[in-house]
């Protein structure tokens, strides 16, 4: 059963600098001069060999150099995973026109660089993320250039309270600070005070317990809000309704309790709605109109009553995990309807009755788990229509008859788990060999009968037959596979005499079945 989570976070609204066009004007000399001290401040660096006026003597067309027209002065230095190391160079300000430095994704150290960075006018994009910065965050950091407009420190190991005067940049449209090591608390009043922020990321630091702050419902440009794991409590508030041009949400891993508010199933724009593991109650809405929903992420909560049939007015959706809750009744036909989704996560719930029929006609339906319910009756004919199907996750429910004829055609299957229930017939020959990509088969505890091939295919790492009705001789050949449990089938002969062609077996349980012979 898969965990990953399609957390797919866009950083949106990223700032767009022209780029250099062409010019008979020369390049400014003193911008050139200064490059070349910030190259050997960093200790010349491989990734900055293209540095070199002998070689190319217009430093515009240096790797990451962005230059205006005209006098050709230097405005924008981008230098993302370049394994760059040290500390921000000082000569950096001496490029009077720069408005844009990205040095993101290196390894990049010491405290916040404010005296290397505060002398820099016109910055309007500054991004440090992903490297190795530490320590406090100065509480005169309100110091950078009054025009910045995006400021991103996330993915470091900033500390202690973050200053109020994080905030103090009246012209920002994106801040983001997730993903350090933040205590205290956040100053969410002075954040709500800037009224153009588009972009809001406090997530995974470890801020004192708090509730969600009612201030941020100010912010009404917000288009991306990013509250995850940072201890937040209480109920989302019936405030945020005003949030109407919210994109993303974000609000997962918290302490958060109550019902998820009306307006979020009914917000015009909303695409991405991640709530999960936190502690929400209440019954999903009857009515979603929501219809700009693209992924959306309410598991790991205490959830309850059923998913309703208006789950199929989101036409545009591509992700459901409503896993881990409390859910009862049957899986809506609705759903299956739905032609852009690709992956359904709907196990460890109470969910009860037949799949939709027509489950993988409509959608390329890629990962299907719906384990650890109370489901019955057969798998859906169309499961695998599309030819997307990778992750069928079903056991422990009561299916029950023969799998889908069209499984045969599943060559993508990296998972197949069907263990305990109610499952007969013969099981598909061709997936033992003939699917590349598949590693697991977990089918114990059903009424499967049929033969195992003479190869098993050489990424299959997992086989669980056990109680089951197969037949025939033992497999001859199988060179990726690390467990074989095949208890109590009907399997007969003798066990393979060169045991070279179970390289990696580590695992093997064949009791109650009719082999005979030797152990070699």
């Amino acid at each position: 059963m898969s965990s990953s989570r399609p957390f797919h976070l866009l950083r949106i609204g990223v700032l767009l600098l022209l780029l250099p066009c062409k010019s008979s004007s020369q390049p400014t000399s003193g911008d050139q001069d200064t490059l070349l001290a910030i190259k050997q401040d960093w200790g010349n660096p491989t990734h900055l060999h293209s540095w070199d006026p002998v070689a190319n003597a217009d430093h515009c067309n240096w790797t990451g150099v962005v230059c205006s027209d005209g006098e050709r002065a230097v405005t924008g230095i981008s230098l993302p995973g370049l394994k760059l190391s040290g500390k921000v160079p000082e000569s950096l300000c001496h490029l009077p026109s720069l408005t844009h430095l990205d040095l993101s994704y290196n390894n990049l150290t010491g405290e916040f660089p404010g005296a290397q960075l505060y002398d820099c006018s016109q910055l309007r994009f500054l991004d440090l993320s992903n490297n190795a910065f530490h320590g406090v965050l100065p509480v005169d950091i309100s110091r950078l250039s009054p025009a910045m407009e995006r400021l991103n420190l996330s993915v470091n190991y900033f500390d202690g309270t973050m200053p109020a005067a994080v905030a103090g940049l009246p012209a920002l449209r994106s801040l983001v600070l997730d993903n350090n090591q933040f205590t205290g608390a956040y100053p969410a009043a002075e954040i709500s005070k800037l009224a153009g922020l588009e972009e809001l990321t406090l997530a995974s630091n470890p801020f004192a317990p708090a509730p969600a702050p009612p201030e941020f419902a100010k912010l009404t440009n917000l288009s991306y809000l990013w509250m995850s794991d940072m201890n937040m409590t209480g109920e989302i508030p019936k405030a945020y309704s005003s949030l109407a041009n919210l994109l993303i949400i974000a609000i997962c891993d918290n302490k958060l309790t109550g019902e998820i508010p009306a307006w979020v199933w009914r917000h015009p724009k909303l695409e991405s709605l991640y709530l999960y593991t936190n502690g929400l109650t209440g019954e999903l809405p009857r009515k979603i109109t929501a219809v700009n929903i693209r992924e959306l992420d309410v598991s790991g909560n205490k959830l309850t009553g059923e998913i309703p049939e208006d789950i199929g007015n989101l036409k545009k959706l591509t992700i459901l995990f409503m896993y881990s809750n409390q859910l009862t009744g049957s899986i809506p036909s609705s759903i299956a309807m739905l032609p852009n989704l690709r992956d359904i996560r709907l196990f460890e719930n109470k969910l009860s009755g037949e799949l939709p029929p027509e489950l993988g006609k409509h959608s390329p339906l890629g990962n299907l788990e719906v384990c650890n319910n109370n489901l019955s009756g057969p798998l859906p004919e169309w499961l695998c229509a599309n030819g997307k199907l990778y992750d069928l996750d079903v056991f422990n429910n009561r299916f029950s008859g023969e799998l889908p004829k069209n499984l045969d055609d599943c060559v993508l299957l990296n998972n197949l788990m069907l263990h305990n229930n109610c499952f007969s017939g013969e099981f598909p020959a061709k997936i033992w060999s003939l699917f590349p990509k598949l590693t697991t088969v977990l089918i114990r505890e059903n009424n499967f009968t049929g033969v195992l091939p003479a190869k098993i295919g050489e990424n299959i790492s997992r086989i669980d037959i056990g109680n089951n009705m197969f037949s025939g001789s033992l497999p001859t050949s199988a060179t990726g596979l690390y467990e074989f449990y095949a208890e109590n089938n009907l399997l007969s002969g003798e066990l393979p005499s060169d045991v070279s062609k179970f390289p990696n077996l580590r695992r093997l349980l064949l009791r109650g079945n009719q082999l005979t012979g030797f152990i070699p």
